[in-house]
């Protein structure tokens, strides 16, 4: 699924991959419609047929064809319910599982753009999508068609009554397009504007320290004022049109009506129309015009249809990196590195690389101590950036020619805590088939062992995504520690260290930085003790790598 920035083009494609079961909406919404006009044309025929003075046999043919009719179109409304649930579920799982697609293959330029947590609101918008294509698809459609058969019917019945039709035609025209200028973009503003509520009320959740101030507490509370003020004025302005529309639809419910019975009176004094066909006109154009009595609530759904799909495709448009190539040789040996003079792009989120040049032998263990501060040569290492010019070779393979994904069971990039809402055995583990005393001893490197077994459920408890009961700094071991059990070819770690306790550091450098280490190391630290224990300690100066000395 592709996206293009732009509601309707996700909308057409979502109708594009759920055609079937839309078709078949439509054709039970079509036969519903057409079973409407039961109603009307069997008064129509009571009202002819008492007139002339009826037995009552065809009085009992007419109500058992009616029972019959009229319960067919209860049946398809039925149906019609059934598959409508059917697509709402589908189209969940659909955008839930694109969406989670698009997130982890999320190039690392999206984090720096957009704060994607915060982005990741927008997939509520689902369940209003399919709040909206309900009631567009049983509620709307079905107005739309039961208004083009009963147009039909009444076009046969006199041609006043077909210019009747080209008046309603005209006037909802005018009530849609005219008078519904800029109401998709006034929807889309509201909808940004509840967005930010929401993403302000997540600031203040997430500072709970500095909003305890009485300075502080003013800020917010005029910022969440100012925040509201926006809303109040998207809303009033998508309002005045919404009411505009549904006021001139309920002006014309009451022209119509109107209307429809002077035609429709003076037609039958003429002998230009039956009483039954008028009386059948009116039990028409009253279905008809009920719609009408709910254009506001059509008009929202619409709406709400369309800003659903800007705000998914926004989620959707996030800029993805490519994952092709093929597998790095197996080995069991460390990588050999080996970067050609590497320029990346200039911009503040990234630090300056400018004909950068390393080569690092299998095994090595290399510190950055300076000019590194953004772990941009980390990222370029582990393929999250691609550099403007230059290459990187990882034991002689060119690593845009390598599957990424692939290459990363192998390649390992430690820099902030990150801890997934599930147990300390499925953090560490990751799907991959690692044996527990692999895992024990990957935290006990990590002084973490202790810690774990004491947890009620050891291993099986539970973390939630900020990691408690563990400190911030003991979720950072633990991500260290879920790189250690894979057994990297390549370890990077972007100053990761020099935020590790300095009662476990000792032992862990000897660990990471033994000779007979299964990795190539990488890190960027400014701690002395993690410079000391460097075969090459280097500093990023102008765009390039220099021997410290």
């Amino acid at each position: 699924m592709t996206t293009s920035h732009s509601p309707l083009h996700l909308i057409k494609q979502l109708i594009v991959l759920e055609r079937d079961d839309i078709i078949t909406l439509i054709a039970y919404g079509l036969g519903i419609g057409l079973m409407s006009l039961a109603t009307p044309v069997a008064v129509q025929t009571l009202v002819n047929t008492v007139a002339f003075g009826a037995l009552f046999q065809p009085l009992v043919v007419l109500a058992l064809v009616l029972f019959v009719l009229v319960g067919f179109s209860n049946a398809l409304s039925g149906l019609q319910f059934y598959v409508m649930d059917m697509l709402q579920r589908r189209l969940f799982v659909r955008l839930l599982g694109e969406t989670a697609n698009r997130l982890q293959n999320a190039h690392i330029e999206s984090s720096e753009h957009h704060h994607l947590p915060e982005l990741v609101n927008r997939f509520l918008d689902v369940v209003n999508l399919n709040k909206a294509a309900t009631t567009i698809l049983l509620e709307t459609l079905g107005y739309v068609l039961q208004t083009l058969i009963g147009m039909i019917l009444l076009a046969f019945y006199h041609p006043l009554l077909l210019a009747f039709d080209f008046f309603l035609i005209i006037s909802l025209g005018i009530i849609l397009f005219g008078l519904g200028k800029n109401s998709i973009k006034t929807a889309i503003a509201q909808s940004k504007a509840k967005y930010e509520v929401l993403a302000w009320l997540e600031n203040i959740a997430s500072h709970l320290v500095i909003s305890k101030s009485a300075a502080a507490q003013q800020f917010l509370d005029t910022k969440t004022k100012h925040i509201a003020e926006n809303y109040l004025d998207a809303c009033a302005k998508h309002f005045a049109i919404l009411a505009r529309q549904n006021t001139s639809g309920l002006v014309l419910h009451t022209l119509a009506n109107t209307l429809l019975l002077g035609m429709g009176g003076w037609m039958v004094l003429e002998r230009q129309l039956s009483l039954g066909q008028l009386i059948a006109a009116e039990l028409i154009v009253s279905n008809m015009m009920y719609g009408l009595t709910r254009l506001g609530k059509t008009l929202s759904s619409f709406y709400a249809l369309m800003v659903s799909g800007d705000k998914l495709s926004h989620l959707l448009d996030i800029p993805q990196e490519t994952v092709q190539g093929s597998l790095v040789n197996p080995t069991n040996t460390a990588y050999q590195v080996d970067v050609h003079s590497i320029f990346l792009a200039e911009s503040p989120n990234i630090d300056k690389v400018q004909g950068l040049e390393l080569h690092l032998s299998a095994g090595e263990k290399l510190v950055i101590s300076s000019g590194a501060d953004r772990g941009s040569l980390l990222d370029v290492l582990y393929g999250l950036r691609l550099p403007v010019s230059g290459y990187v070779r990882l034991n002689d393979h060119d690593l845009r020619d390598l599957n990424l994904r692939l290459l990363r069971d192998t390649v390992c990039l430690v820099r902030d805590a990150e801890i997934i809402d599930a147990s300390i055995l499925d953090n560490l583990r990751l799907s991959r088939d690692i044996e527990l005393s692999v895992l024990w001893d990957a935290l006990d490197k990590v002084g973490l062992q202790e810690t774990v077994a004491h947890l009620t459920n050891g291993l099986n408890h539970e973390l939630p995504s900020n990691g408690a009961p563990l400190t911030a700094e003991q979720c950072l071991r633990l991500t260290l520690a879920r790189a250690i059990a894979a057994t990297p070819r390549l370890l990077l770690l972007d100053a990761t260290l020099d935020r590790i306790d300095s009662r476990v550091l000792p032992d862990l450098l000897d660990y990471l930085f033994a000779n007979d280490a299964p990795w190539t190391l990488i890190v960027t630290s400014h701690h002395p003790l993690v410079i000391a224990r460097a075969s090459r300690h280097v500093q990023l100066n102008n765009g390039v790598l220099v021997e410290a000395s």
